[in-house]
């Protein structure tokens, strides 16, 4: 009876191995791209035969590999169905009421996730959406460590109805309506988004791992796994819901004023996180690769926006990394990012939303077959989540249209900035105005345009429409222009607000993108303001702070300019010389020179793990000569030292240094036993006059790393400038090391 059971077991095996089977992205109410040569893929017994026939004729055969796997491709027909697809093995396998059409992949994060019942005008919205030709996939999350050759879970295709639509990505939704209603043809959309999630995280590591940027957020990531234990989580966890629940109660007493407090959450092993590199790119992507489809609309950049400078790059490598993947260059449309938080103060405004969405330009720029959603108008303050998703698929259906199917009579886009002149002290912008002239929205002057001068000052600025594609910006404050800006900030559109709405649109109600044109001249003040130290001090190191980037992992600080391979025997003197210029032109520097404390050239410059350097000392032979108020200059032979180090540290004074507080960042700081690099600080104190002379932390940071000459006077703020993000607030800077040999 037992080897009667065995066989028995065997042969129900047997029988579960030979049935063909597809992948989970098959499936009945589906939509196969129309007039291609479209893969199809599933398993089967090793060596099973294994055919595939559709009813509008075409047919393929193929043999399960040795590990089971069976792939063909089918030439699909022109738009129309309803089709089935048959897939005969030892069983058979039947799709029914396929579609043929166009085919769309939806991806990003929450704003893509973003569904239709919490879109704006939700119930009409979703009464309405009676659609049968348009058909909707969901790739579930899931995030995984691995490369995934088949989905995790399966989901089913279904038609367009306002019994399963409200759940639905909006974006891909009201983008598909738009072609299914000007195209006449059917529409299959795949939402494969998830919210929180970054553009490393949908990226293959193979397509970025030559990336600093990925280098550096992997490597944080793999710092915080080494050092995850479910118990320090779970201790975590309990501290941050005492402190929620002590928020939640002062919410519910105040009267439920506001958004309620979040609670915590626990995010589990680090590896495995929807953040981790490419964890996205496995689970929701890698398993869909070579699904034929026409192309794909990207919605995400939040969770980038403090990369902003780099998302360029980022986003380029996710684009081409899946180019690769499919094996050709599809279409490849995105949506920029909208006004959002407090309105502007400045015409010129300068942080990570403005950056990024000028990065999602330059790639519709310079990456082809790609294009950006203008959608600075239509976002909400207070809201990252605006409800108006209508608007982004009208934008995106109409990219489409023109650059993917060639429709013309419309206008495609907002007007785009061409080129920018600089001639008698006026700025000329000529625009692709996206199909229709320029014009102002509710008429009027134009709103929003500034000017910087040679100083690297900005000046609100007029602005003229000339013609239909250009505009003419001038100042009367500006004799020199070197810089244009349009809409750069967070928030350029609030009517309320000190500077008022951008208004700048074409005829056809569709805003121009925010933008910048030139440079600033190189900010040299050094030999200007010491001209004897120029003469006879060599340069070591030089970096612009507000652009600080780390490499290697965080291992090493990027300098402008590196001669400590060049400088060769023991150096006299070692100095440091920062020079800061404020929003109204004004300069203000310090020069601090000492006797070296190392012999290494590379443990002068700015603290890394990869230099080694870490002091907390007293140095001596310290000359300062500064224009700063606030700064003692003269000659201090004691009485001064220096904290250079690129870890965390915490404001406990215990190397004793005189006249420090224990309960503030100041001049007599602890370095942390945590590994690096970390916050990172490169600070000279002069504490016998108990103040800070140069100070620059977070050094990979950019512009909103911490940078001051003297103590902070902030109320409430750390006399050493921690925590402040100063860099924010300064228009232009400079830091040079120099030794005297």
């Amino acid at each position: 009876m037992k080897h009667l059971v065995i066989l028995f077991a065997l042969f129900i095996t047997s029988l579960a191995q030979a049935d063909v089977s597809v992948g989970k992205i098959f499936a009945s109410h589906m939509v196969v791209q129309r007039e291609t040569k479209a893969p199809f893929w599933g398993t089967a017994d090793a060596g099973e035969k294994v055919a595939i026939t559709a009813s509008w004729g075409a047919k393929a055969e193929t043999t399960a590999d040795a590990n089971g796997q069976w792939r063909v491709t089918l030439t699909t027909p022109p738009a129309g169905g309803p089709f089935t697809i048959t897939i005969q093995g030892k069983n058979t396998v039947e799709l029914t009421e396929v579609l043929s059409g166009e085919v769309w992949l939806c991806s990003g994060q929450s704003n893509m996730q973003w569904n239709v019942a919490n879109s704006t005008n939700s119930k009409q919205e979703i009464a309405n959406a009676n659609h049968p030709e348009i058909r909707l996939f969901t790739v579930h999350n899931e995030a995984r460590h691995e490369e995934m050759e088949e989905l995790g879970r399966i989901s089913s295709w279904a038609p367009c109805s306002p019994e399963n639509i409200s759940g639905f990505s909006a974006a891909g939704y009201f983008s598909g309506r738009k072609l299914h209603k000007d195209l006449d043809v059917p529409i299959g959309l795949i939402n494969s988004s998830w919210g929180g999630t970054g553009v490393e995280a949908w990226t293959p590591w193979w397509g970025q791992e030559d990336d600093e940027a990925a280098q550096r957020i992997k490597a944080s990531w793999d710092k915080r796994d080494e050092d995850y234990t479910p118990e320090k989580e779970q201790a975590l966890y309990d501290s941050q819901m005492a402190e929620y629940k002590v928020k939640q109660k002062a919410w519910i007493d105040g009267g439920k004023q506001g958004r309620p407090p979040r609670g915590p959450r626990k995010e589990g092993q680090p590896r495995d996180n929807r953040n981790y590199p490419s964890n996205l790119y496995n689970s929701m992507i890698h398993p869909i690769r070579t699904f034929a489809i026409r192309g794909a609309i990207w919605y995400q950049g939040e969770h980038n926006a403090g990369q902003g400078t780099h998302y360029e790059v980022m986003l380029t490598n996710l684009i081409q990394s899946w180019r690769k993947d499919w094996g050709y260059d599809f279409p490849f449309y995105s949506v920029q990012l909208p006004n959002f938080m407090s309105p502007w103060k400045t015409p010129v405004e300068d942080g990570g939303w403005p950056q990024i969405r000028e990065a999602f330009m330059r790639v519709g720029e310079n990456v082809p077959n790609t294009g950006t959603a203008i959608t600075i108008d239509i976002g909400e303050a207070d809201n990252i989540h605006p409800a108006n998703k209508q608007d982004v698929g009208d934008r995106l259906g109409r990219l489409a249209l023109h650059k993917t199917y060639g429709k013309s009579g419309f206008a495609w886009s907002g007007p785009i900035p061409a080129k920018c002149d600089f001639s008698d002290g006026k700025a000329v912008v000529t625009f692709d105005t996206g199909g229709a002239p320029l014009s102002v929205r509710g008429g009027g002057e134009l709103v929003g345009f500034a000017l910087t001068d040679t100083k690297g000052v900005p000046y609100p600025a007029k602005a003229v429409i000339q013609g239909e594609n250009s505009v003419v910006v001038s100042s009367e404050q500006v004799a020199e222009p070197c810089m244009v800006h349009y809409a750069w900030a967070n928030n350029p559109i609030d009517p309320e607000g000190p500077v008022g709405a951008a208004n700048l649109i074409n005829q056809e109600d569709l805003p121009a993108t925010p933008f910048r044109f030139g440079s600033i001249p190189p900010f040299d003040t050094f030999a200007e303001t010491l001209p004897e130290e120029a003469g006879s001090y060599e340069l070591l190191y030089a970096f612009d702070p507000l652009k600080g980037k780390l490499t290697g992992g965080g291992m090493d600080f990027l300098y402008d300019v590196d001669n400590s391979d060049k400088l060769q025997g023991p150096v006299t003197k070692v100095a440091y010389y920062l020079a800061m210029q404020d929003s109204d032109g004004k300069t203000t520097y310090a020069f601090a020179s000492m006797d070296p404390f190392d012999s290494d050239l590379k443990k002068l410059g700015v603290p890394t793990k990869g230099s080694g350097a870490r002091f907390q000392q007293q140095v001596t032979g310290v000359t300062i000569k500064t224009n700063a108020k606030n700064v003692a200059a003269g000659e201090f032979p004691t009485g001064c030292n220096i904290e250079f180090w690129d870890c965390n540290y915490g404001p406990a004074n215990k190397t004793g240094i005189e006249g420090a507080d224990s309960q503030k960042f100041d001049f007599g700081d602890q370095i942390s036993p945590d590994g690096s690099p970390g916050y990172s600080c490169m600070q000279i104190h002069n504490w016998q006059n108990q103040q800070s002379v140069i100070v620059f932390n977070k050094f990979g940071s950019g512009k909103n790393c911490d940078l001051g000459i003297g103590s902070c006077k902030i109320p409430g703020k750390n006399p050493d400038w921690t925590f402040t993000s100063s860099g924010s607030e300064v228009a232009r800077a400079e830091f040079k090391v120099l030794v005297l040999r």
